[in-house]
């Protein structure tokens, strides 16, 4: 078994630069238990992330125990009661096994198609030109609040079919979903993304029987629309894997675009013109895209639990325990990527990150936020010749070893 004596994911120091940590965990270490967790292993390296991901019968996507954090025991009573409320609790795809999973990947896949998602682009579009065109110029804004965050929350709805009353809503809905990812709530937390958790339920079981009823061209209607074999969807699985919809379309980018931003304007120290030939060379604009994501990894990882004793990298797991896939770490493999911590756009094997996972359980909302991505840039470059990212030293990152992504970003827009 192998140890790091000082190896804490909790750390503050570890949420706001873990890279040089990870890279230790890789050259000593790369299946390790945590020190001070019977149940919590890390695993760092792209080979053996990329064998776990491929055995899902052994590493189960099955609630892990260690996942999230307890609920204190002066709440408990609290947070049950609120959950009583709603709809239980149903695994959806991120947190299911074949054949479940199986069953359930196949109706979701139906919403996201070549075609389909052809058909969300204008939508993205659409709202990216409203954000640009309203940046001030030469005024410094926070880029969390003005673009990446709104960006991704207006586009999922409206792809979604969820109408602008609810726009103030879904951001809070979103922040409650993975309010608990790697981190440690306070009690007062725990009752607010309840509560919180409730109101999503309550408000998108109604527009999902409004569907049922009067169907539209929208992402719910696709979602409750038997298959060509009768077989649908109740709106307590739906719930679950709207919200998981949600957040794949919502939390990656967020955090995403505000690393392509930091990205780019270390760029232009060396290229002024950076963001001319962002506007007009979409090849080196889609490598943006996927160096951003493979370096910054927005999610950094996700659990699984082991079915039974196993051995990965010469050590023994053993059945029950919670194993965190490092995909941010593996994301910095020197064995995978040449000189992995320096930023390269046109990095031949750049799409060969994990960032969205692999083999049965790779991210649906994948395609969405590469396209959601790739349009923002497009909408910026054509109305701006920089973003200047302001006092780039005072970044920090938010609490969280699972999640990672700016807590702020001021910046100063410069139009054309």
């Amino acid at each position: 078994m192998s140890l790091v004596a000082d190896f804490d994911p909790h750390a503050p120091s570890f949420y706001q630069e873990p890279f040089p940590t990870y890279r230790q965990l890789r050259e000593v270490a790369p299946v390790t238990r945590v020190p001070g967790d019977a149940e919590l292993w890390f695993v760092t390296t792209w080979d053996l992330i990329r064998e776990a991901l491929k055995h899902p019968e052994i590493y189960s996507n099955a609630l892990p125990p260690a996942r999230r954090d307890t609920p204190p025991p002066d709440i408990a009573d609290a947070i049950e009661e609120l959950r009583a409320q709603g709809l239980p609790y149903t695994p959806a795809l991120g947190l299911s096994d074949p054949p479940g999973h199986t069953r359930l990947r196949r109706l979701v896949n139906r919403a996201f198609t070549p075609r389909a998602l052809a058909d969300m682009e204008p939508h993205i579009e659409a709202v990216a030109a409203e954000l640009a065109d309203a940046l001030p110029d030469g005024v410094v804004v926070d880029a969390m609040e003005t673009i990446t965050i709104p960006l991704p929350v207006w586009a999922i709805m409206r792809i979604l079919g969820v109408g602008d009353e609810y726009r103030h809503e879904l951001r809070d809905w979103s922040d409650a979903a993975t309010a608990a990812l790697g981190t440690k709530l306070t009690p007062e937390r725990w009752l607010q993304t309840e509560r919180v958790m409730l109101r999503f339920q309550q408000v998108m079981c109604q527009l999902l029987d409004e569907r049922r009823l009067e169907p539209r061209d929208d992402l719910l209607s696709a979602l409750v629309a038997p298959d060509e074999d009768g077989n649908a969807l109740t709106n307590t699985e739906l719930v679950w894997i709207v919200r998981e919809l949600m957040v794949a379309g919502n939390e990656t980018t967020v955090r995403a675009l505000a690393a392509m931003f930091v990205d780019i304007d270390g760029l232009r120290a060396e290229d002024p013109a950076v963001w001319d030939r962002i506007r007009d060379d979409e090849a080196f604009r889609r490598g943006v895209v996927e160096e951003s994501i493979r370096m910054a990894s927005p999610v950094m990882g996700l659990w699984r639990v082991t079915t039974e004793d196993t051995e990965l990298g010469g050590v023994t797991i053993p059945a029950g325990a919670t194993v965190f896939l490092a995909y941010g770490s593996a994301n910095r493999d020197d064995e995978v990527f040449e000189n992995p911590d320096v930023y390269d756009p046109l990095r031949a094997n750049v799409r060969e990150h994990l960032a969205f996972g692999h083999g049965i359980h790779v991210c649906v909302g994948a395609g969405l936020a590469r396209m959601e991505s790739n349009v923002a840039l497009k909408a910026l470059a054509d109305r701006l010749t920089a973003l200047e990212i302001v006092d780039p030293e005072s970044l920090t990152y938010g609490a969280s070893y699972a999640l990672r992504g700016y807590t702020a970003l001021p910046v100063r827009p410069v139009r054309r």
